[in-house]
């Protein structure tokens, strides 16, 4: 059985600054794993674990330092790693994202059986590229997944939670689940798995690898731009102490009704 696991490098939300263009600058940014993105790799190898002959491959889009995080995924227990890179990807929004990530995952990984992606990233907070990219696939998702109950070769049984409603799921493999909820086994690598991942190469195919032209992809190939970007402000007005006043808030309320 062959897994998919797609996963962000993301800029730690206390040090986000912004470029002319209000994309993210990520020069000098400290990052992180997206954190939906770790429950997925925990989901990934907790199948990993429970089935035989389980081979997962984690793929990521960014500059060259999210090796970073696809050095912890083989250490956590992925076989293989794709760094999708390169200076023409910069800026590219959630659809041109998709369109790169299905085609790596068509020409380098080829016949997969599942996709697990987080349910959202926390610098873009769209929730887009999950399902973009399983219709560019041709195959049919699951998004807000809050429990994997099993997945083969043939099919996946997923429950799926928003608010207070839940829906079960048997869904035909292949087929992409972005799952929102952390997984009930976390992995966490010891220093022999880091030592195991130092010795998988990271993949890096850039614009031309993957057989794209320069202007479909990046700002110039996307369709959607970010037109304003900023950091809110938060207004603190003073707080006033009332003590003893039930009987004029009483009053208040009355007139009001």
């Amino acid at each position: 059985m062959n897994i998919v696991v797609c996963i962000k490098q993301v800029p730690d939300v206390d040090d986000i600054k912004w470029t002319k263009e209000n994309n993210l600058d990520r020069s000098n940014m400290l990052t992180k794993l997206n954190p939906h993105d770790e429950w997925a790799l925990d989901w990934v190898c907790g199948i990993k674990n429970k089935f035989k002959d389980v081979k997962i491959t984690a793929i990521s889009m960014g500059p060259n330092q999210a090796s970073e995080v696809l050095s912890y995924a083989l250490a956590k227990g992925a076989d293989r790693a794709i760094l999708l890179s390169d200076r023409a990807f910069s800026g590219s929004d959630t659809l041109v994202t998709a369109k790169i990530i299905a085609r790596a995952i068509e020409k380098y990984v080829g016949d997969y059986n599942l996709i697990v992606t987080g349910h959202v990233a926390c610098d873009g907070d769209t929730a887009q590229v999950p399902v973009s990219l399983a219709q560019m696939l041709s195959i049919p998702d699951v998004i807000g997944v809050n429990e994997i109950f099993n997945a083969d070769k043939n099919m996946a049984i997923v429950s799926q939670k928003f608010d207070s409603d839940v829906n079960v799921y048997e869904i035909n493999t292949p087929c992409l689940l972005a799952v929102k909820a952390q997984a009930k086994e976390q992995f966490i690598p010891k220093i022999e798995d880091y030592i195991r991942a130092q010795n998988k190469g990271i993949e890096i195919y850039g614009l031309e690898d993957l057989g794209f032209d320069k202007n479909e992809v990046g700002i110039i190939g996307s369709p959607t731009m970010v037109w304003r970007a900023f950091r809110p402000e938060t207004n603190k007005k003073a707080i006033e102490l009332l003590e003893n006043c039930i009987d004029d808030v009483y009053e208040m309320i009355l007139k009001a009704k």
